[in-house]
């Protein structure tokens, strides 16, 4: 795992890391176009997008998630 790699990632606040992380996100969408995707990933969103549009998939309510969200912690 590359955290193991970067003692300093274990003294870090959750707030510090969260920083990081966009930070890192943000450098990440400099280079998208570096960036290859997972093999498989592009089917598996046509898949996704196909039963969406078929109504096969109607997903959950904002409520629902946040439900299922909070009921993990």
């Amino acid at each position: 795992m590359i955290a193991e790699t970067i003692p300093q990632l274990s003294s870090m606040r959750p707030q510090e890391k969260l920083e990081l992380m966009a930070e890192l996100w943000e450098d990440v969408l400099q280079h998208e176009a570096e960036i290859d995707d997972p093999p498989g990933v592009a089917s598996i969103l046509a898949e996704r997008l196909a039963n969406y549009h078929a109504g096969a998939d109607s997903g959950k309510s904002w409520e629902q998630v946040r439900s299922l969200i909070q009921g993990r912690h």
